[in-house]
């Protein structure tokens, strides 16, 4: 989840606002979603339509680590970006490491305090409570993902294949993709899965090798492979709205007591494994909604620089941080519902006063990181760098 946008063109660094606002929304939608029983969740955009926040969150991630880390194998060389893909990677596997150890030891804490298995079995942790040692070992090799902890997995595979793409991207840019594909329709006839559940024996919910498909779309555009494609083409942009119209009914459980063969519709079309192996009703649902959104706002747009949605930007700023904040938050806010009741104030106080948190969070993150800025910037400025050049590093942060 990178932080920020570089240019590819010389000498120019840009932040495309859409990105971070895109990624503040998709964080917003996954604390609700991940918040257990929560009222809220029927209602999020993922119940109108095949794709949900998941989707969001892997394009942008591949849009963003294509301007970040396409950057550096390009300009700086092969070994360069070898070496930030890896320093990347150890950060984000240590916070998968971390964030079990945190949130998970809570919740298994809880339920010995309260004298149940509730938090548990809501996050697969038996596994881990009954086998400590050989669960986290299990953890460790991402051979055992609980419930909710599955994203962060997911994204240290993706990263890790950006190394082995930018070599193929030495032969062709286009071989990539192709390669991309193909692995991805192999998914979908002959799915090979993680383990992922020692005790269930199911699998990693999303499954990297078809979910990279979507990732590297998004590094395309993000390194340039790709050229954006021309804003309201009008039968791409009315095919995509249709299709999205057409999938409310079939996706909305509040229409299928109206619409009964709507509800078939759904069971016929939509597999149970949809979301692991990112099936095609769901890449072309988020690829239809991703072309409309860009084809409807205009990035010179005034309305994006309103001051409303500078608390979503936040959040989008700090995505990697706001995001395991987030799981943090969701598990609260199920205790919360667990001891007060399932009611529609008792949801609309949690999920309000996580939002709340999250984003008091995020203006932690920024203020933080704009300190660490100030104090490189000093450092480069005693070192005899100029501005230019501590600009051009910040910028390439992953």
């Amino acid at each position: 989840m990178s932080s920020a946008s570089l240019s590819l063109a010389p000498g120019k660094s840009a932040r495309d606002q859409r990105l971070d606002l895109a990624r503040g929304v998709m964080l917003v939608i996954i604390f609700v979603a991940h918040v257990p029983n929560n009222l809220w969740a029927d209602y999020i955009p993922a119940r109108f339509g095949f794709s949900s926040g998941a989707e969001i969150f892997v394009f942008c991630s591949g849009i963003a680590s294509g301007l970040a880390f396409g950057g550096t194998f390009l300009k700086k060389g092969f070994a360069q970006g070898v070496r930030r893909i890896f320093k990347r990677v150890a950060q984000l596997y240590t916070a998968h490491l971390g964030s079990v150890l945190v949130l998970g030891s809570f919740a298994l804490l809880l339920d010995r305090k309260v004298g149940n298995d509730v938090m548990a079995m809501r996050y697969d942790l038996v596994w881990l409570r009954d086998m400590p040692f050989r669960g986290f070992l299990d953890y460790a090799t991402l051979r055992y993902i609980p419930a909710f902890f599955d994203i962060m997995p997911m994204y240290v595979i993706l990263l890790a294949l950006v190394i082995p793409a930018m070599a193929l991207a030495r032969v062709s840019a286009m071989l990539v993709l192709a390669a991309s594909l193909a692995v991805w329709l192999l998914m979908q006839l002959v799915p090979f899965h993680f383990p992922g559940n020692p005790v269930t024996g199911g699998p990693w919910y999303f499954n990297p090798f078809a979910w990279q498909f979507l990732f590297f779309i998004g590094f395309s555009f993000g390194v340039r492979w790709l050229k954006a494609p021309t804003r309201q083409i009008p039968w791409l942009f009315w095919l995509s709205i249709i299709y999205l119209a057409v999938s409310v009914p079939i996706n909305f459980w509040g229409a299928w007591s109206l619409f009964p063969m709507a509800d078939a519709i759904n069971k016929a079309i939509y597999p149970a494994d949809a979301i692991t192996i990112l099936h095609i009703t769901r890449l072309l649902h988020f690829l239809s909604l991703a072309y409309v959104c860009y084809s409807l706002v205009d990035p010179k747009a005034t309305w994006l620089s309103h001051p409303r949605l500078l608390p979503l930007y936040r959040i989008g700023r700090n995505s990697f941080g706001c995001f395991l904040a987030g799981l943090g938050l969701s598990m609260l806010g199920g205790v919360v519902i667990d001891h007060l009741g399932l009611n529609w104030t008792v949801a609309h106080g949690v999920n309000l006063c996580g939002i709340a948190l999250l984003l008091l969070i995020a203006y932690g993150l920024d203020s933080f990181d704009q300190r660490q800025s100030k104090r490189r910037l000093a450092s480069a400025e005693a070192g005899g760098s100029t501005v230019a050049d501590h600009r051009r590093k910040t910028a390439e942060i992953a």
